[in-house]
């Protein structure tokens, strides 16, 4: 398994345990996820799922918003995911 594939299986796990608005009973799915969060899309959720994807740290982040995660570490750096939002927000 390649890492860009572990970090896909990770991503798709935490949307998994989302609940759908739309279907009872269901984990959300890509599309609602992408339909309800600003800066990802489906095909990106898919393409990071697959393992297929190299996604730059915005995109990394804006999934992460959609995820409700407030906060990761990349390299021991632990950064708030609300926060850098809204310093790109304001470029």
């Amino acid at each position: 398994m390649t890492e860009k594939e572990k970090l896909g299986e990770e991503f798709k796990r935490l949307r998994e345990n989302i609940p759908s608005k739309e279907y009872k009973g269901k984990p959300i799915s890509q599309q609602e996820l992408a339909d309800h969060n600003t800066g990802v899309t489906k095909h990106l959720i898919g393409t990071i799922e697959r393992g297929e994807a190299n996604p730059t740290l915005e995109k990394i982040l804006y999934l992460a918003k959609s995820l409700n995660i407030k906060t990761i570490s990349i390299l021991n750096v632990d950064i708030n995911v609300e926060k850098f939002i809204k310093e790109i927000g304001k470029e």
